[in-house]
């Protein structure tokens, strides 16, 4: 048994996103050089040995990555090939799978056009890094499995196990347009000590950023604690931060609670909607950046914790420090390493990539099989603002996955807010202004809020993704006769 063998589906699932992401063909070999994944004339393939001196059984020897733009000329690299002659291959780029040092497997992209070779030359000094972000997932994913097996056998020393399913930089999309330069500085703080706090609306991915910086980091095998500061009941948010000790209030557990730091101890802790949290709280918050220590809520012993912090927020934080809501020593404590996240009307490049990712995602989680949208669909979309980011758009999706009928999802699968109905009465209507134009589309986004079901008519979770207060919610629903539930 070879260590792919307990992986084939999960590697056979990433090599079929890789490929519809890049657009190129993808295949996977074992340590014995048994394809074990593949996508379109490789996927046939799979099982099959690859050819004895060929340029990815090199790599399996030397355990060195390599790349070729011309088969017939790198004779070095194929010429001991006995299939060189009838080789479909244009360019070919491999990289080695190691685990714990050694080369257990060759991860490689394809192209077999001219459009493809000519898409991968010009892009030839990404392949590498994106490749060996790659071999880490797959290597982290075996490491994974050990652990696993280790703890199952009762061993003393087991591998810490991680808390969060792994992401990686190379698996963020739009990581060579939209977000190159933010992950460029990401990668350089991975192991850094200093507080990262990332900026950016509400559904452009900031979680998924934080958990990338910590895969990449030496804290990866450690715990990755997600806090959403805005989500937590004010009475409730310091005991579930700092943890409190039996007995400290009426309701509370006999022998205490240990507190999200503590959780997160040699880890990572990351702080959602830092700026919501409360005025009083901002001093003891404080003093854990600085003193990595904490005190639990009651407790007369200080405890000592390990944590870096990544924190994040949509909020204007220089405008509450000078409006006095936010501390200004607390402000200046987080904001060490600023990233910034750009919303998606920022980065319309991007729209596609997302479309044709969630476009797969739900297509094979719904048993639609490979789905496509046409091509003035997609225009249509990349034109569209996304208010809500990547969220709505991954919602977007899926509402279109589990509407369509066939293969290719046009305008009727679209949700209703996204139909467009009104540019044509703007044209021909005189009755309807500026004004009652705007209110009916406010109307629709809150009643659309209001019948999802993830939110379960939480009006509090609502109002915080609307970025609204509570009050300016139940306002608005009175104006449009919604229903309060």
């Amino acid at each position: 048994m070879t260590e792919f063998s307990r992986i084939e589906e999960f590697i056979q699932s990433y090599a079929d996103n890789i490929s519809k992401v890049l657009g190129l063909d993808v295949t996977i070999l074992d340590e014995q050089g048994i394809r074990v994944s593949g996508t379109g004339y490789y996927q046939e393939l799979i099982g099959l040995p690859a050819p004895e001196g060929s340029f990815f059984r090199m790599i399996l020897q030397t355990g060195q990555p390599g790349m070729i733009f011309d088969m017939k000329k790198n004779e070095s690299q194929c010429g001991n090939c006995k299939f060189l002659q009838q080789c479909r291959e244009l360019a070919t780029i491999g990289f080695p799978v190691h685990k714990r040092e050694k080369t257990v497997g060759v991860i490689g992209i394809i192209g077999f056009s001219p459009e493809q070779k000519e898409k991968m030359l010009h892009h030839s000094e990404k392949w590498m890094p994106f490749l060996q972000h790659t071999s880490s997932l797959i290597e982290h994913k075996l490491l994974e499995l050990d652990a696993e097996r280790e703890k199952s056998c009762n061993i003393q020393e087991e591998m810490p196990q991680a808390s969060v399913h792994p992401v990686y930089f190379a698996q963020l999309i739009g990581a060579e347009t939209g977000l190159r330069d933010v992950i460029a500085k990401a990668k350089k703080v991975t192991n850094s000590i200093s507080t990262v706090l990332i900026r950016g609306e509400s559904g452009t991915g900031k979680e998924l950023l934080a958990k990338a910086i910590h895969c990449e980091s030496g804290r990866s095998r450690q715990p990755f604690v997600a806090v959403n500061c805005a989500a937590i009941p004010e009475t409730l948010l310091e005991s579930e931060l700092f943890g409190y000790e039996g007995g400290a209030f009426t309701g509370s557990r006999r022998e205490g609670k240990p507190g999200k730091f503590e959780l997160a101890h040699k880890g990572t802790i990351f702080l959602d909607e830092v700026g919501d949290i409360p005025l009083s709280l901002q001093p003891k918050l404080l003093r854990v950046l600085q003193e990595k220590t904490v005190d639990r809520v009651g407790g007369i012993k200080t405890l000592g914790v390990d944590v870096r912090v990544i924190a994040a927020t949509h909020r204007d934080l220089e405008s509450m420090v000078r409006e006095g809501t936010f501390r200004e020593d607390l402000y200046y404590r987080l904001n060490v390493i600023p990233l910034r996240l750009k919303p998606l009307r920022e980065r319309t490049e991007d729209i596609a990539l997302y479309l044709r990712h969630f476009l797969y995602r739900y297509g094979t989680l719904l048993q639609k099989g490979r789905l496509e949208l046409e091509a003035q669909l997609v225009q249509r979309l990349q034109a569209y603002e996304w208010p809500g980011n990547i969220r709505q758009l991954e919602n977007a999706v899926e509402y279109m996955v589990n509407m369509a009928e066939g293969q290719v999802i046009g305008n009727e699968e679209l949700p209703e807010y996204l139909l467009f109905e009104d540019e044509p009465r703007i044209v021909g209507s005189s009755d309807l202004g500026l004004e009652k134009l705007v209110a009916d589309y406010e109307r629709s986004i809150l009643q659309r809020y209001l019948n999802a079901g993830k939110y379960g008519q939480d009006k509090a979770a609502i109002a915080n993704e609307l970025q609204i207060s509570l009050s300016t919610l139940y306002r608005k629903m009175e104006k449009y006769g919604l229903e309060k539930g």
